[in-house]
């Protein structure tokens, strides 16, 4: 029908039904746009949001090809956006990391799987993590792969600044010459240092490497230890302790180890040979209270033993006879023989005491010409016995032929009685007065 021929009413109804089609394209148009600037506003805040980070991010396709790259990357790079773009990765790296770059966009593609990577770029010398993670079109295919690289050059450096600090640790751990061990509250050895593993022969430690075991030789903790007082009461301890097992004089320090709820978890147990050092001072004692030319005890260490002696028998109820003996005639010896031979005399009457009494009896050189014992009696006629015995052993030994000299000796001899106890300094006062009744009497 021409527009000639329609009503009045009909066109009207046409231009009505214009006049809505053009509200409801106005309307779509009005939506479109404000999706769009939706959408503009949201890649601004995307790109702003991307290129404000501290992170390279950047696409690429699957011939390596940049498709994106934010400002980080691009100062990294030191190009421009536009120098970038469409170009390729081994446009700007070197072939090795082309390479390890392509194998890892591969397996993306490959997978559909992200994957990360630590980085030393060569470029920046610095340490990267890199993570490579697929982009997918509405259908799910992978058209692209996103690459975020944060810088993790500075934890990498505390990291490795950790490690070497352990790594220290461990060398002086191993060097120390102590024996070094760390102990659960089980008594179980947890760590060892290279000089425990050697002398205490440690095995692969394990849970149930008991420390009595491979200290003690033991299958039970040890009555009264020290250290295992130290997970009783958290307090430090320090002591010396000859041990059997290990056939060792050992000095030890136990401390104790705390979790980080201050709760005792164990402890440190440090460990010196000192076996040494104890040789050294039983030397050094035995100087110290021997006479150096008979080697019979000096006057310090007849007073030291006797006494003991004595305060022993004060115990056990046991008498002891004290005896007092003087080299008669030593300085006529010197002054015609010579000194020699007045060392000579000396060390033969040493010897003869010696051979006259037990290895349990103090037999000392005082000083000079001057001699003394301590010597346990049963008999009440013991004193005659050992004077007789001593006068026999003495013509004895001056009847040998082609002597220099005769040994002559006066003696004091006096009995100590338990039930009335005195000093050794007046049992040899006592004695002494005897002797030189003795000489007198000659």
């Amino acid at each position: 029908m021409e527009d000639k021929d329609k009503t009045k009413e009909q066109l009207i109804d046409e231009v009505a039904g214009l006049r809505r089609r053009i509200t409801e394209l106005e309307a779509l148009e009005a939506e479109r746009r404000k999706a769009e600037e939706s959408l503009q506003k949201s890649e601004g805040k995307f790109r702003s949001l991307v290129d404000s980070t501290e992170d390279s991010i950047y696409v690429i396709d699957r011939h390596c090809r940049y498709l994106y790259i934010n400002k980080k990357h691009l100062s990294r790079l030191g190009l421009t956006e536009r120098q970038t773009l469409g170009r390729d990765y081994n446009s700007f790296h070197s072939p090795e990391e082309t390479k390890e770059f392509e194998e890892k966009v591969n397996e993306v593609f490959n997978t559909g799987k992200s994957s990360m990577h630590e980085y030393n770029s060569r470029r920046d010398c610095r340490y990267f993590l890199q993570t490579f993670s697929p982009v997918k079109d509405h259908g799910g295919a992978i058209t692209a792969v996103t690459i975020v690289s944060k810088d993790i050059t500075d934890r990498k450096k505390v990291s490795e600044a950790i490690l070497q600090s352990i790594q220290d640790w461990e060398d002086t751990f191993n060097s120390i010459t102590d024996m070094i061990t760390i102990h659960d509250r089980d008594f179980n050895i947890i760590r060892a240092n290279n000089a425990a593993e050697k002398i205490l022969g440690l095995p692969f430690l394990l849970p149930g490497t008991k420390c009595y075991k491979y200290y003690h030789g033991k299958d039970d903790p040890m009555t009264g230890c020290p250290s295992c007082d130290c997970l009783k009461t958290g307090m430090s301890v320090s002591f010396e302790m000859f041990e059997p097992y290990l056939n060792m004089f050992l000095e030890i320090r136990s401390i104790p180890r705390f979790d980080a709820n201050k709760k005792l978890a164990g402890l440190l147990h440090v460990v010196r040979d000192i076996s040494e050092r104890k040789k050294m001072e039983e030397i050094l004692r035995t100087m110290s209270i021997t006479d150096e030319l008979t080697g019979l005890l000096n006057r310090r260490g007849f007073f030291s033993l006797a006494q003991k002696q004595l305060k022993a028998a004060e115990r056990s109820g046991r008498y002891m006879s004290v005896i007092y003996a003087d080299l008669d005639g030593l300085k006529e010896i010197n002054d015609t023989l010579g000194h020699k031979a007045g060392d000579a005399a000396l060390l033969e009457f040493a010897e003869l005491l010696k051979d006259t009494f037990r290895e349990s009896d103090i037999i000392a050189r005082l000083g000079g010409d001057e001699f003394a014992v301590v010597v346990e009696v049963t008999d009440a006629n013991s004193e005659s016995i050992i004077r007789r015995r001593l006068e026999d052993k003495l013509e004895a030994v001056n009847s040998q032929k082609d002597r220099q000299f005769i040994l002559l000796i006066s003696l004091g001899i006096v009995r100590y009685d338990p039930y009335h106890p005195c000093s050794i300094d007046e049992l040899l006062s006592q004695s002494d007065k005897l002797m030189y009744a003795n000489k007198k009497g000659k």
